[in-house]
């Protein structure tokens, strides 16, 4: 049985729960196709299917291997779901959409390790990540639409951009979103956790701190990086259209 390699953000290596670990010691007697089976269909535990999903890929396509990738989404899918059942139809699609593309991403890279560990911690952390792009994207979306007149061409960011030059120096605001992506791409996961559980969810760095099972010194050590990055961004992004302005 292999080891896991990921560590918590203290640098303790990642341990499965010994629950897990005998189930896995009985798994791997069976049949690939029993285990792969029985995994698919809910009767084995999640850290169980996610062992057999990234240990034993076969070498083209298979009807059972895919039935434990669609069994691995669903699990992660109801995980999330209680974390974002009092959103919108449309947010909750964007995460769900974010959280696939990131689960691929984590198979081809084969980095599931804190699955295994956890897999209510895996998946909790890809939907808050993800909660977190949805909600700084739908902050610069809001009632650009608004803007528009009915039967206009104009697009609602056009017409917010304009609105946006009225005022003397004012950021357009495609500029703007797309400076607040570029931000949130820059840092790390820890960082993006920080900043969710403290300026979006209230929550004290202490508070923080038990959910990412660290200190809440280090909490306000991502935090204040964080900052730094956004910071660096924004004058970054100031001093280039200071730049394009003046050319002649």
């Amino acid at each position: 049985m292999k080891s896991l390699a990921g560590v918590n953000i203290k640098g303790e290596p990642y341990v499965r729960p010994k629950e897990v670990e005998e189930e896995l010691k009985a798994v791997l007697e069976w049949p690939l196709p029993k285990a792969f089976a029985l995994a698919a269909q809910g009767h084995l535990k999640p850290q169980t299917l996610v062992y057999l999903l990234r240990n034993f890929c076969p070498n083209r396509p298979t009807p059972a291997y895919d039935s434990l990738v669609v069994a691995f989404f669903s699990r992660i899918q109801r995980s999330g779901e209680r974390m974002t059942r009092n959103l919108s139809e449309l947010n909750r699609e964007r995460i769900d959409e974010i959280v696939k593309d990131k689960v691929l991403e984590l198979i081809a890279a084969d980095r599931l390790d804190i699955f295994e560990m956890s897999f209510k911690t895996g998946a909790e952390r890809l939907y808050l990540t993800a909660m977190s792009q949805v909600r700084m994207r739908t902050k610069t979306e809001i009632s650009r639409e608004d803007l528009v007149e009915f039967g206009s061409d104009q697009t609602g960011e056009e017409a917010a951009d304009a609105f946006g030059r009225i005022g003397r120096g004012a950021m357009p605001l495609a500029e703007a979103r797309s400076m607040l992506a570029d931000i949130w791409d820059r840092l790390s996961e820890n960082e993006r956790l920080a900043v969710y559980y403290v300026h979006q969810l209230g929550l004290t760095e202490k508070e923080a701190g038990e959910r990412m099972n660290c200190t809440d010194r280090n909490v306000r050590y991502l935090i204040t990086s964080a900052r730094r990055k956004a910071l660096g961004e924004a004058k970054d992004a100031r001093t280039m259209g200071a730049r394009e302005r003046v050319k002649p």
